[in-house]
């Protein structure tokens, strides 16, 4: 387990390189940044080492700037979040993706990334939503596409069912079965739902759905240091210093 209380300042460079170079650059003194939309807060403790460490107080605020206005943080974040959620999908239940069918509720660019992800690692992929011109798309793109009523009556056994938040329409979880993972960034799919211990500790389960917890896109504390949120959280800070300049940012967070 990682506690952000044990990061050095050299470390922290490390995690942040874009970010922290850019207000180096450019500003000497403390930063306050905030940002709106649907990414979750950053826990306390993160918040006072990136003020203390790195001269940036950061903070989640109704009226902040919603980082999903840019082009390219929404593809970037889209990629990097698809690859999250499928590593903790498969660690905490020990599926394998190749062979098994996997359903991705949801109309934006999570969606495409996930539904793309799946079918490369050998997944049966379909596409659920209500939405004409994303049904047309996905169509297109060679995926089985299905309304969200048709969801609770499937023909066919779905192993896994991905909701990711985005369009208007999210399926109760527990008229689903199978495996379900709320891929949304603050777990607002699966907001208010009541699950029952399983035999594993990460899994909780609603009727006949199993509820697979994902990790947070941002930096949880206490939590095992891995290399996705800290990538999101430096293109986040990237983003409100440049003050949503999207074709700068998308040079600067480039591989």
């Amino acid at each position: 387990m990682s506690s952000f209380r044990s990061l050095t300042p050299d470390r922290i460079d490390a995690l942040l390189p874009v970010s922290l170079r850019l207000h180096r650059e450019w500003r000497s003194a403390l930063v306050t940044l905030s940002y709106g939309g649907a990414l979750p807060p950053l826990p306390p403790a993160l918040r006072a080492l990136l003020t203390e460490a790195a001269g940036i107080d950061l903070s989640r605020a109704e009226d902040g700037v919603d980082p999903f206005g840019s082009p390219a943080f929404g593809i970037l974040y889209s990629r990097l979040r698809a690859e999250q959620v499928l590593r903790a999908v498969s660690s905490r239940t020990n599926l394998t993706i190749a062979g098994t069918t996997v359903t991705v509720v949801g109309d934006g660019l999570l969606a495409e990334a996930l539904a793309t992800s799946l079918r490369t690692l050998g997944a049966a992929v379909i596409r659920a939503s209500d939405a004409p011109v994303v049904a047309l798309a996905a169509r297109l793109d060679g995926f089985r596409v299905q309304p969200l009523d048709a969801l609770a009556s499937r023909d066919t056994p779905v192993h896994l069912t991905l909701l990711t938040g985005e369009g208007h329409g999210i399926p109760p979880v527990d008229t689903l079965e199978g495996l379900v993972a709320d891929a949304s960034p603050a777990g607002t799919a699966t907001a208010g739902v009541h699950t029952s211990p399983s035999s594993r500790p990460l899994v909780g389960q609603a009727g006949k759905a199993f509820l697979v917890e994902m990790p947070s896109p941002l930096p949880e504390e206490d939590a095992p240091l891995a290399a996705t949120p800290w990538l999101l959280l430096d293109a986040l800070i990237t983003l409100m210093l440049l003050d949503g300049d999207d074709d700068r940012f998308a040079r600067e967070v480039a591989p």
